[in-house]
């Protein structure tokens, strides 16, 4: 049975433990930033520069991504290199309370790397909308949308490996996935059937000034509660602890 006060003292330590982690800090934090300035101020990125609401989604989907695969897929897999999950197995953590709490110490890393995008923004000058109260919300899938795949990749991979292959993913997504550039509509009509763009698109639904969901976010959830369903299962049943 699952101990909720195990979980979240487990979870305060997973979070605690990236959160003063410079390169975490790094990847979730500064490049965000610096892409929303450069994204609402400057012409450099799809040769115009975008308003603040879609500058804030774009910029929340990369962070989501970085924290709830690219970092914790490193994360996990240097642990699992060190025996240190050998270890908590021999605490009175259960697998799925450590597999939980590293979600969640994830999703609180997205979460406040968010936390410091939106106040960058609100500096800019955007006045967010009642749906904002959606973000976290949107967080949260984007987080269990890649987390299995970074589980994954993690327990099946060597940890060197694992840093190269998470931080070429990051990369590809940033130019490849949709989510900075666009492409022309038969490429994106692919794309949006990954995570990263669809949760660009359900960012977006999150600070719309209309509030309103239509077909097309409600497929971008589907698309990112499939992906985190498949990647969950193949994870359970590939990962190996050492």
């Amino acid at each position: 049975m699952i101990s909720l006060r195990r979980l979240s003292i487990q979870t305060k330590w997973e979070f605690s433990l990236n959160a003063r982690n410079f390169e975490q800090a790094l990847l979730i934090v500064v490049i965000p930033v610096l892409i929303l300035f450069i994204l609402t101020n400057t012409t450099i990125i799809g040769g115009q520069n975008s308003p603040i609401p879609l500058g804030f989604a774009t910029v929340v989907t990369v962070s989501t991504f970085a924290a709830g695969f690219t970092s914790l897929a490193i994360a996990t897999a240097f642990e699992r290199r060190s025996d240190t999950l050998v270890f908590l197995g021999t605490t009175s953590l259960t697998r799925v309370e450590v597999v939980l709490a590293k979600s969640a110490g994830s999703f609180l890393l997205a979460l406040l790397a968010g936390t410091f995008t939106l106040v960058a923004a609100l500096l800019l000058g955007w006045i967010p909308s009642p749906s904002a109260v959606l973000i976290p919300i949107s967080i949260a899938l984007g987080v269990f949308s890649v987390s299995g795949f970074a589980y994954l990749l993690a327990g099946t991979v060597r940890a060197e490996a694992v840093l190269a292959i998470a931080n070429a993913v990051f990369v590809c997504v940033l130019l490849f996935g949709g989510v900075l550039y666009t492409f022309s509509t038969e490429i994106t009509q692919v794309l949006e059937f990954f995570p990263p763009l669809a949760l660009k698109h359900v960012m977006e639904a999150s600070v719309a000034t209309s509030g309103s969901a239509d077909a097309s976010i409600l497929m971008a959830v589907l698309v990112l509660f499939g992906w985190g369903v498949v990647g969950h299962v193949l994870a359970s049943r590939f990962f190996k602890w050492r």
